[in-house]
C-alpha cells in the first residue's frame, strides 16, 4: 500500500471521526496531518482534474466560488470546492480527500475544480502544486498585516508566480483595481478583465472613472435594493442582459462578474448561470439571512466599510447590532483594522441603535462604537458569544445583524447549529 493511500485513508478516518463527535466538518485537519503524511498529495491528486479555477483575493473569494459552483452544477458539470473557505493547502487536500476513492487511492470523477486560495497560499500552490486553467483576481486591501503585510509584498509575491505561469492558462482580473491592473506586464498568457460602469476601485474604496477604462466584461445601469439584492445589466456578445442577484452591495456585483466571464470561459450558458440564480443562498456569514436577522462577516477596513454602507440605509427602530471582534491567527492579530472602517457610518442612526460587542476584543470594538457616536449606555459587554447572542435576542423588537470576524463566524455556526437553528455548515 503506498504512502499516497495511506495519507487519504488517514484523512477519511479524521473527516469520519470530526463529524461523528461534532468538533468540525473536517474541512481543514484531515488535510493538515495527511499532509504531514504524504506532502506530494495536492499534486498528485489534482493533476487529472480536466479543467481547474483558482480564485484570490483579499474578499469575495467564497461568494465568487459559490456563484461558479451553482453555474456549473445548473449545467451539469461535476463539480469539487473547498466549499467552507478554508483556503491553505490544507482545505484543497481535505476536499480532495473527502473525493478520493478509499480503495484505489484515486479521485472521483470530476469536470471541475474551483479552489480559492488566499493572498500568500496563492504563491505557494500555484503553479508547482496546482496548475489551473483560469485565475481570478478579485481585488487587493489591506487584511491582516501581521500575515501578509502591506499591499505592495503581496502584489510583488503575485507578480512572482505570474511569471512562472504557462500560456494555456487564462488571467481575469478585476480591472476596476488599480493595484491589479498593475499584474498585467507580468502575465504572458491570455488575460481579461472585468467591472461596473463609473466605479473604480483606488486605494480601500470606490470613485467615479475618469475617462474611458476599456474592460472586456461590464455591469452597467446597477441598482442596490439594500438587503434584498442588486439588479444590473450586462453587455455580452453586443446583447444586453439583464441580472438580479440575491446579495447587498457594490462587492457582490464584482464577484458574480467574476464567476459570469469565468463561466463563459468555461462554455456554460447563459441561461444556466440565470436558472441557477433563481435558487442561488449565499454561503455561511456572507450576507446570510436567518429568521431573526443577517450575518456579514467583517474581516478587514474595505470590507468592513461595505457592510455598513448597506446597513445605514437598512437600520430601524428596534434593530439591533452584535459585532464579535477575534485576534486570532485566522482572523489576524493586528486588530487595528477596525479604526479604518467607517463605523462612523452608523451615527446617522445612532440614536435609534443598541449594540453588543463579544469576542476576544469585544472591548476594542466597543471604544470603536464610542467614538464613531454610540452612547456608552447603548453598548454592551458580553465577550463569551453564545451569552452575547442570546443577550441580543432577548426582547427583540426588530432585526439582529450579527457582523463577526471569521473565528468567530465560526464559533456563531456551532452555537446555531447546535440549538437547530441553522445546519452545520459543512452541510450545507
Amino acid at each position: 500500500m503506498g504512502y499516497k493511500l495511506l495519507a487519504i485513508i488517514l484523512g477519511k478516518v479524521i473527516i469520519y471521526l470530526t463529524k461523528i463527535l461534532k468538533i468540525g466538518g473536517g474541512s481543514a485537519a484531515p488535510g493538515y496531518y495527511a499532509l504531514k503524511f504524504y506532502p506530494n498529495l495536492v499534486a498528485e491528486l489534482t493533476k487529472d482534474i480536466p479543467k481547474t479555477v483558482v480564485i484570490t483575493g483579499t474578499n469575495g473569494k467564497t461568494t465568487t466560488s459559490r456563484m461558479l459552483y451553482y453555474f456549473a452544477r445548473e449545467q451539469g458539470l461535476k463539480v469539487i470546492r473547498n466549499s467552507t473557505g478554508s483556503n491553505l493547502e490544507r482545505g484543497i487536500a481535505s476536499t480532495l480527500i473527502s473525493n478520493s476513492h478509499m480503495s484505489s487511492g484515486k479521485l472521483k470523477n470530476v469536470d471541475l475544480a474551483i479552489w480559492e486560495l488566499d493572498e500568500a497560499a496563492f504563491n505557494q500552490l500555484v503553479p508547482e502544486k496546482i496548475k489551473p486553467d483560469i485565475i481570478i483576481f478579485l481585488n487587493v486591501f489591506r487584511d491582516q498585516l501581521d500575515r501578509y503585510g502591506e499591499i505592495d509584498s503581496i502584489l510583488r509575491g503575485w507578480k512572482k508566480t505570474l511569471e512562472k505561469i504557462g500560456k494555456d492558462t487564462t488571467v481575469l482580473i478585476n480591472g476596476d483595481d488599480q493595484n491589479l491592473l498593475g499584474l498585467k506586464n507580468s502575465i504572458k498568457c491570455k488575460v481579461e478583465t472585468f467591472g461596473i460602469e463609473d466605479y473604480k476601485i483606488k486605494g480601500e474604496g470606490t470613485v467615479k472613472k475618469i475617462g474611458e477604462e476599456k474592460l472586456d466584461l461590464e455591469a452597467k445601469n446597477v441598482n442596490l435594493l439594500g438587503l434584498s439584492g442588486t439588479n444590473f445589466d450586462i453587455q455580452d456578445r453586443h446583447e444586453t442582459w439583464s441580472f438580479s442577484i440575491p446579495l447587498p452591495g457594490i462587492y457582490h456585483v464584482y464577484d458574480f462578474l467574476a464567476a459570469y466571464i469565468t463561466s463563459q470561459k468555461l462554455g456554460i450558458g447563459r441561461q444556466a448561470v440565470i436558472s441557477a440564480l433563481d435558487h442561488y443562498s449565499p454561503a455561511f456569514g456572507r450576507a446570510e439571512k436567518l429568521d431573526f436577522g443577517y450575518i456579514l462577516l467583517i474581516k478587514n477596513p474595505t470590507g468592513a466599510t461595505q457592510v455598513l454602507e448597506t446597513l445605514k440605509g437598512e437600520l430601524k427602530v428596534g434593530d439591533r447590532l452584535l459585532f464579535a471582534l477575534n485576534d486570532n491567527i485566522a482572523d489576524g492579530t493586528d486588530v487595528s483594522w477596525i479604526w479604518d472602517s467607517e463605523f462612523e457610518m452608523l451615527s446617522a442612526v445612532s440614536s435609534q441603535l443598541s449594540a453588543i460587542c463579544s469576542g476576544t476584543r469585544a472591548e476594542d470594538m466597543a471604544l470603536r462604537l464610542k467614538y464613531a457616536g454610540l452612547e456608552p449606555e447603548q453598548i454592551i459587554i458580553q465577550r463569551d458569544l453564545k451569552k452575547a447572542l442570546k443577550q441580543a435576542r432577548e426582547g427583540l423588537g426588530g432585526r439582529l445583524f450579527i457582523l463577526p470576524t471569521y473565528t468567530a463566524l465560526l464559533r456563531l455556526q456551532k452555537i446555531l447549529a447546535r440549538e437547530g437553528t441553522k445546519e452545520h455548515y459543512w452541510k450545507e
